[in-house]
């Protein structure tokens, strides 16, 4: 993409960028380290939107914008990565054959092929769950993970939970 660059004498350096979609983005870079981004809508004289920022949130939003922090998958491999994994909240109920004993004592995974990820308690949600310390109550809510037979095997052998 290219820019313009231009020198801001006492001030510091201006870039400007035309964006495709007829937008013009200038960032002017103090001196002092603060940035400024101004965005000028087409056919607009004054900008639409300024935000300014120190060095260090600069910095920051840099690292973001150049995916160094967050790389996207692309939606043609996140369909393959999620064709066969399914996640589910399941309810326990009284009388489930998990209730009362953990993860590791239900033997979940090897009975089932399903992995609990979270545990929903109240307003509190555990996360990646200890299988030897989590005990599950009656009125948990489980986040499941697995392939939809594990699923089905989950919920079998769960006996009273629901969806």
């Amino acid at each position: 993409m290219p820019f313009r660059e231009t020198d801001l004498p006492g001030v510091g350096k201006r870039y400007t960028f035309e964006l495709e979609e007829g937008v013009e983005l200038t960032l002017i870079i103090h001196n002092t380290g603060r940035r400024e981004i101004y965005i000028v809508e087409e056919e607009e004289e004054e900008p639409s939107c300024v935000i300014s920022l120190t060095e260090e949130e600069a910095k920051e939003l840099g690292f973001l914008l150049a995916g160094t922090t967050y790389q996207p998958v692309a939606p043609e491999k996140m369909e393959v990565i999620l064709k066969e994994m399914v996640m589910e909240w399941v309810k326990v109920r009284e009388g489930s054959n998990i209730a009362g004993r953990t993860i590791a004592e239900s033997q979940i995974r090897k009975r089932t092929g399903a992995s609990i990820v979270a545990i929903i308690r109240g307003e509190k949600m555990i996360v990646n769950p200890d299988p030897y310390e989590a005990v599950i109550e009656p009125g948990d809510v489980l986040v499941v993970v697995g392939t939809r037979q594990h699923l089905k095997n989950f919920l079998e052998y769960c006996g009273s939970c629901s969806t």
